[in-house]
């Protein structure tokens, strides 16, 4: 029987934070402060806590998927692994449009500011 391709994991947690913090651009919390101060008439620091219990939920169910499937992989892999094929293919574009448009509009945010 072969083995499936599998990714190699190379990345250090020190360089996985570095790329993510380069990544999303910090410019952008000066870019939505506004919009966030309006929506929460005030209390951004309360949406942000809010925010930051979600993604506390968001990384310890990533840390469920990786014991259930020991791989490289992102949400692509484990909705195609855990739910259906079709599905974890739709997920994987979505990621990659995301990927695509979410610095666009970073830096687009950036240049009104």
């Amino acid at each position: 029987m072969e083995k499936s391709p599998s990714l190699k994991r190379t990345l250090t947690l020190y360089q996985v934070v570095l790329f993510g913090l380069a990544y999303m651009a910090p410019m952008i919390v000066f870019g939505i402060f506004g919009v966030i101060a309006e929506a929460s008439k005030g209390l951004v620091m309360a949406s942000y806590i809010v925010s930051l219990v979600a993604m506390l939920f968001t990384a310890y169910n990533y840390g469920q998927m990786v014991k259930a499937f020991p791989m490289a992989g992102s949400a692509y892999t484990y909705v195609r692994k855990s739910i259906s094929s079709h599905l974890g293919f739709l997920v994987g574009w979505a990621t990659m449009l995301d990927y695509i448009f979410i610095p666009m509009a970073i830096w687009l945010i950036g240049s009104c500011i």
